[in-house]
């Protein structure tokens, strides 16, 4: 890039305006005022060097607070800031900077108590920051990144810890209590799990019910009603061995009987039976007469033999298990049975899973074996009163056909109970209550692979994966970093270290330092090196006041003469310093006499090799050895002044004029006067117009020219356009002018500054002062 380039697109070349920030209330240029490449700026200390420095700082960095933290105290207005940069602009619009970033370098006291020391310490902070600018901005593009990395992985590992302690919730109740977090995560997907869990929490729900489940019921049969073939062979049983004779004569005997006038009596062989054993007796039993004849009586034994009375005791038996239907004793053994079965296999299902049974419904057949029951009852009496005669099958086929039908309902209800004891017992004998925890943990590690399936936990794992190999990248991209950044600080630093002790050589410093490879034991790397003095190693950060270190052992301009060795060495190693503008607020401070000529050499070498040099000093002599050491084609010197109350103004400034010691003695004068010393009134009161017509001239030689009278500057500047800087002063000049004219103009009859007051003279003073800062 040429010279001529350069010029157009990085210097700058022009402070348009500042406005309510620190100093500058508001501060404009005069016209045709720029700067060169080598510009020379005094001003006066609390004038605004350091704030100009620091807006210039805030335009490299692009950080606004800078600029926002030297808001005017007072001040009511937006900030505003114009810049112009050859023929871009860039302007702070009251948040921030917009429009051309250049790349700028200050060195001022706020780079020092940033990157070298603040007051008699050094800092962590301090290393920091030294290092960020040792390294240039690509290390400290990478520093930044790891930094990033850093803040990532803390993010990473949040990220991971919190998706671990939901996924651990997740496997809360699901999970075997010692499964790990990975172990789950590796689950495989099992098909038909839902079938498998239900198989296994039965297992599980028996095993911890098997003492209660051992020690259940199990159902019950129903009673069964008599086979049908019992009746049958009541109903068709007869009694072949009695004798015709005996036979015969009992059912004459029966018939004779059966009719007492009109009603039936009780003449059946029950009735004879009944009364036969008391036929041993000399009268009848039956109706008390004297037995002479006992042919009949001999009868009735003969028929009512040992199988007679067998056979009918079968038949009354069989008659009292028909009044038991009749009575409800068989309906209700059925009801409460059934009902006890129903309850126990809601019972078993729930407490051992195993089916409920498929009972058949008998409430119908209940009805209808109590109605058959009663027909059996009623055949069955028929039958006793002709026991040694069986009875006409017509007469029973129908109603055994029935209760057998009945039987069978009861029969197969049976078998279903005889199937659901099977089922029960073989649970039942298979129960082990030692089995227990390793059912409950097979049970929960079913659970588990039916979890890590599931879309929600299937979610979380995935961003856990997702995490953990953000964090493994992360991990390589920093190692990588760190290996460049390792090898790219310790190129620089060797080179760093070397520079700097040559600088400090030079400036005749009685130490040096062991510039070191950068300390990267914290979470940001720091610079690190070693003061040598008498090759004795003295800390920067040690600060004992016993022991040697950097608070008590180098002097001020030690201090300041390291700070200024570090800034030089690390534009020495710039290689963009051709595209870079310095700003050197009081480069000199606490330097003596020989390290301020070599602060000067070193400027000048600056003004040929950056695209811009900028020297802000309140020492108007320093800026007289620049300009006499610097090719004066390339100097353009500018002064920040008053000229008008609330106004700053960026002036010319002709350092060889005002170097000379009139213009320095008259307005020291008056300074003088103001702080009490003695001078004669009259000739104070005659400084006040020379000094305000020499300020006015020099700071706008274009308008007033170089013999302008204080009338004539009034003229003029009444004349010229409103925005003139000036312009604010008019009211203030007239006051002056008439105040002073008594003593360089014919007397005035009447006039009322003829006399000079000593407080008036005072007051006047201190407003010319006010008015002139800058001169």
């Amino acid at each position: 890039m040429s010279n001529s380039d350069l010029t157009s697109s990085t210097i700058l070349t022009e402070i348009k305006l500042i406005r309510n920030i620190g100093r500058f209330a508001e501060a404009k240029p005069m016209p045709g005022v720029r700067l060169g490449h080598c510009t020379l700026v005094f001003g006066e200390n609390g004038w605004g060097k350091s704030t100009l420095a620091d807006i210039l700082r805030s335009i490299a960095t692009k950080n606004p607070a800078i600029v926002l933290g030297r808001k005017t105290l007072g001040g009511d207005i937006k900030q505003t800031a114009v810049f112009a940069f050859g023929s871009r602009t860039v302007h702070f619009d009251g948040s921030g900077w917009v429009g051309y970033t250049p790349k700028i370098a200050v060195y001022d006291s706020a780079f020092i108590n940033g990157n070298v020391f603040s007051g008699d310490q050094v800092s962590a902070d301090h290393l920091k920051n030294q290092y960020g600018l040792v390294v240039g901005e690509e290390g400290v593009r990478r520093v930044r990144r790891i930094v990033e990395i850093d803040g990532e992985n803390r993010d990473c590992n949040a990220s991971i810890k919190s998706t671990e302690q939901e996924i651990t919730a997740l496997m809360r109740g699901h999970a075997p209590i010692n499964m790990k977090i990975g172990d789950f995560i590796a689950l495989e997907e099992i098909s038909a799990i839902e079938n498998l869990i239900v198989e296994k929490s039965a297992e599980v729900s028996r095993a911890r019910k098997a003492k209660e489940l051992k020690a259940a019921k199990l159902p019950e049969s129903l009673p069964t009603p008599s086979d049908a073939q019992t009746f049958e062979d009541l109903f068709r049983a007869g009694l072949d061995d009695i004798s015709e004779q005996a036979a015969t004569a009992v059912r004459r005997h029966i018939e004779k009987h059966r009719r007492h006038g009109e009603q039936i009596a009780v003449a059946h062989e029950s009735w004879l039976e009944s009364g036969l054993p008391f036929a041993d007796a000399e009268d009848c039993a039956f109706c008390g007469q004297p037995l002479k004849d006992r042919t009949l009586v001999d009868a009735y034994k003969a028929f009512f033999s040992d199988a007679y009375r067998n056979l009918s005791e079968k038949i009354r038996k069989a008659r009292e298990t028909c009044a038991r239907y009749a009575k409800g004793d068989f309906r209700n053994a059925i009801v409460t049975r059934t009902e006890r079965n129903h309850e126990l296999s809601g019972f078993w299902n729930s407490n051992a899973q195993i089916a409920r049974p498929q009972y058949p419904d008998l409430d119908e057949t209940v009805s209808t074996l109590e109605r058959i029951a009663s027909d059996l009852d009623a055949l069955l009496a028929r039958k006793l009163e002709n026991v040694a005669e069986p009875l006409n099958a017509t007469d029973y086929s129908s109603v055994l056909s029935d209760w057998s039908a009945g039987r069978g309902d009861i029969e197969r209800y049976n078998a279903v109970v005889t199937q659901a004891v099977e089922a029960i017992t073989s649970v039942r004998d298979a129960l082990d209550e030692s089995q227990l925890p390793s059912l409950e943990n097979a049970l929960m590690t079913l659970n588990a692979h039916k979890r890590r399936y599931e879309p929600e936990t299937v979610a979380l794992i995935e961003k856990l994966d997702a995490a953990k190999q953000a964090k493994t990248a992360l991990s390589k991209e920093k190692d990588r970093l760190r290996e460049e950044l390792n090898a790219h600080g310790k190129a620089i630093t060797e080179k760093l270290g070397a520079t700097i002790n040559e600088y400090l050589r030079r400036l005749n410093a009685g130490f040096r330092i062991d510039y070191r490879e950068p300390d990267y034991r914290g979470k940001e790397p720091a610079a690190s090196y070693q003061i040598l003095i008498n090759e004795q190693p003295v800390s920067p950060r040690a600060s004992e006041i016993d022991k040697p270190s950097f608070r008590n052992t180098l002097s001020a301009g030690d201090k300041s003469t390291l700070a200024l060795a570090f800034f030089l060495a690390r534009l020495h190693a710039d290689a963009e310093l051709g595209e870079t503008i310095i700003v050197l607020d009081d480069p000199f401070t606490s330097l003596d006499q020989f390290r301020r000529q070599f602060t000067a050499i070193e400027i000048k070498k600056l003004c040929s090799k950056a695209a811009q040099t900028i020297v802000l000093s309140h020492d108007k002599m320093f800026l007289r050895l620049l300009w006499e050491k610097i090719d004066q084609s390339k100097i353009q010197s500018i002064a920040l002044q008053t000229g008008a109350q609330g106004m700053s103004t960026i002036a010319a400034f002709s350092i060889p004029d005002l170097t000379q010691p009139r213009h320095v003695t008259e307005r020291m004068q008056i300074e003088e006067f103001v702080e009490g010393e003695q001078h004669e009134l009259a000739y104070i009161r005659t400084r006040l117009r020379t000094v305000s017509e020499d300020f006015y001239r020099r700071g706008d030689p274009g308008l007033f020219g170089q013999s302008a009278t204080l009338d004539e500057i009034i003229r003029r500047l009444d004349q010229a356009p409103d925005d003139h800087p000036y312009k604010a002063a008019l009211e203030d000049l007239r006051e002056i002018n008439a105040y002073s004219r008594t003593d360089n103009h014919a007397a005035i009859e009447g006039d009322p500054n003829a006399e000079t007051n000593k407080e008036e003279l005072l007051a006047y003073c201190r407003l010319v002062l006010d008015m002139t800062h800058g001169l």
